[in-house]
C-alpha cells in the first residue's frame, strides 16, 4: 500500500471511530458501530474509541407487520367493478380487519398463522356482501419495507385471485 493508502486508511479508521465518540461513557466499554468492536480507552484526558478489528452483530429491530397498510389491489379475472381497487388493511397481533374503499366493502380478519416477516388471515366480509367476494385468504409477506400482499377466492365456483404491494400508512 502506497503512503497515500495508509493516509487514508489512517483518515478512514480515525472517521469511523470519531462516529462512535460520543458514546464512550467509561473506559473498558465496548461498542458496536457499523458492524465492528471499538473498546473505549482514555487518550491524554479524553475517552477514546479504539478500532479492535472483531466484527459484532448490531441489534436490529425486527420488522413488524402490526400497523395499518394502503395500497392498490389487481385482481384476476377482472370483477364487474373492474380489475384494480383500493385496500386499506389494519393488522393486530391476533388478526385485523380489511377495508377495500373504492368497492364499498370489507370486514374482519381471523390470522391463521404468523410469524416474524409474514401471516396469514381469513377474510369475512362483514358489509358490502354485494360487491365483494367473503372467505377469501389472504398472504402478507414483509419486504423491504412494504407489503407483497395476495388473495385468493372463489365465488360461483370461479377461482379469482388478487395481489397487491401495501405501504405501511
Amino acid at each position: 500500500m502506497g503512503r497515500l493508502g495508509i493516509v487514508v486508511a489512517a483518515l478512514s479508521i480515525f472517521a469511523a471511530a470519531g462516529e462512535a465518540s460520543a458514546q464512550c461513557v467509561k473506559e473498558g466499554d465496548e461498542l458496536c458501530q457499523n458492524g465492528q468492536t471499538y473498546r473505549c480507552e482514555k487518550t491524554g484526558s479524553e475517552l477514546t474509541p479504539i478500532f479492535q478489528n472483531v466484527p459484532c452483530a448490531v441489534n436490529v429491530p425486527a420488522p413488524s407487520l402490526t400497523g395499518t397498510w394502503v395500497g392498490s389491489g389487481h385482481q384476476s379475472p377482472a370483477g364487474d367493478a373492474g380489475a384494480d381497487w383500493s385496500i386499506a388493511m389494519a393488522i393486530r397481533d391476533d388478526g385485523g380487519s380489511i377495508d377495500y374503499p373504492s368497492l364499498g366493502c370489507g370486514g374482519s380478519l381471523s390470522q391463521t398463522a404468523r410469524d416474524d416477516t409474514s401471516a396469514e388471515f381469513h377474510e369475512s366480509i362483514t358489509y358490502g356482501q354485494d360487491k365483494c367476494i367473503d372467505g377469501g385468504d389472504i398472504t402478507v409477506r414483509f419486504f423491504k419495507g412494504n407489503l407483497s400482499w395476495t388473495w385468493v377466492g372463489q365465488a360461483d365456483g370461479q377461482p379469482y385471485n388478487a395481489i397487491a404491494v401495501l405501504t405501511r400508512q
